[in-house]
């Protein structure tokens, strides 16, 4: 008998497809973009692959910048949830608890949750997170917009997957206000 939880890791391992947020008051809307300031829902794919079924399963859920590197002690805590899984089950769980993000590192920050059972499935000994070598974790990262009346900001960047020098040509506009009236739900209360 035994309980083997995961959340996958995405390709590459920081974009765990298992991982998303919710932005808004309500946590059933449509996944999306945080925004700094505005209430945002985390969601995690867990999945036992064990041949035990799992009652009251753990899942934490944080947000950390890593610009400046991290670990189980330095991450910033989202949450806790409780998941009962059967042999082979997947669900979808939901953190109760609102992330209200902040704007650090231009942006760029990143989620975790991790899924365990303390008795039955715990984490490894350590306050290392080793997302691409265990299970029990995943990451993903991603973009908090930071929007303010009249302007937002968002970061970006371009990445160069080739071991070679090569050259990137970026364009950028000015339009209409109204090409992005689409959007300014997204942009939080300050709008």
């Amino acid at each position: 008998m035994a309980v083997s939880l995961e959340i996958r890791d995405g390709d590459p391992w920081w974009l765990s497809p298992d991982l998303w947020t919710v932005p808004g008051d309500n946590p059933e809307g449509s996944e999306g973009m945080p925004i700094a300031g505005e209430p945002c829902y985390v969601w995690a794919s867990v999945t036992n692959n064990g041949t035990t079924r799992v009652n009251n399963a753990t899942l934490r859920f944080y947000w950390a910048n890593p610009s400046v590197g991290f670990d189980r002690t330095t991450a910033n805590d989202i949450g806790i949830s409780y998941v009962t899984l059967d042999t082979g089950e997947t669900k979808d769980v939901l953190c109760l608890t609102p992330w209200v993000p902040v704007f650090v590192n231009e942006g760029h920050e990143c989620i975790l949750a991790e899924a365990f059972h303390p008795d039955l499935d715990p984490l490894p000994a350590t306050t290392d997170f080793n997302v691409s070598t265990d299970r029990h974790v995943a990451q993903r990262n991603i973009s908090v917009a930071l929007a303010i009346k009249g302007m937002f900001k968002l970061a970006f960047e371009v990445h160069n997957t080739e071991r070679e020098a090569r050259k990137f040509q970026l364009k950028a506009h000015q339009d209409k206000l109204g090409q992005i009236e689409p959007l300014t739900r997204h942009f939080g209360r300050l709008f």
